[in-house]
């Protein structure tokens, strides 16, 4: 039998995504207040020109007293003031913990509406901490329902374990996730427990 970490909480799970998809969306008000107040915040794209405002080699790091908190990196951002909408190309969000563990999610795309918060990250969607590792093509959070959902293959795994369903839902407000549609995997002893509540609706 193989050794080595458990397969960590729901609560870990749910506290990885609702990080990086939270930093992504604020990087992107901050973004949007800068450029509305006039300032520089990088060079103009020209690769859309139908958005409001471009950017190429975006990142931007959010810190409270000398300490990083989050970072947002993109290849190219598009903001669509009318539209509310904010298009990410190559996204990199990662969250730093007090504790010293970083969540890392990078995805080919992601789109914010900056009204609502409401975000969406596709293509190759993988999201890190420590031994965790969340893959699939897209991830989609609703802000107003606290919920992450993904209508596309999700693979979970610490290392040891290994769970695999069609579609994924996490409720934020009650801590509640759910795997559905051909569930299956492998759950070794280590970290047997742990996703009790990882099951199809």
């Amino acid at each position: 039998m193989k050794h080595g970490s458990a397969l960590p909480t729901r609560t870990i799970i749910r506290r990885v995504l609702i990080a990086v998809i939270t930093a992504t969306a604020l990087s992107t008000l901050v973004i949007l207040v800068t450029h509305r107040s006039g300032e520089e915040t990088g060079p103009s794209s020209g690769t859309d020109s139908k958005a409001t405002f471009s950017l190429d080699k975006m990142r931007h790091t959010a810190s409270r007293q000398g300490v990083d908190e989050w970072s947002v990196e993109a290849d190219t951002v598009h903001l669509y003031s009318t539209e509310n909408r904010a298009e990410f190309i190559e996204l990199t969000a990662r969250y730093f913990e007090k504790s010293g563990n970083i969540t890392v999610m990078t995805a080919d795309k992601g789109s914010l509406n900056t009204q609502t918060r409401n975000m969406t990250v596709t293509g190759n969607v993988v999201v890190t901490r420590g031994a965790l590792t969340i893959k699939s093509d897209a991830l989609s959070y609703a802000k107003a329902a606290h919920t992450i959902t993904s209508k596309t293959p999700v693979a979970i795994s610490d290392g040891i374990s290994n769970l695999f369903g069609d579609t994924l839902f996490l409720d934020l407000t009650v801590g509640r996730l759910e795997l559905d549609g051909n569930v299956k995997g492998t759950l070794r002893e280590e970290s047997k427990g742990n996703i009790d509540e990882t099951l199809p609706r």
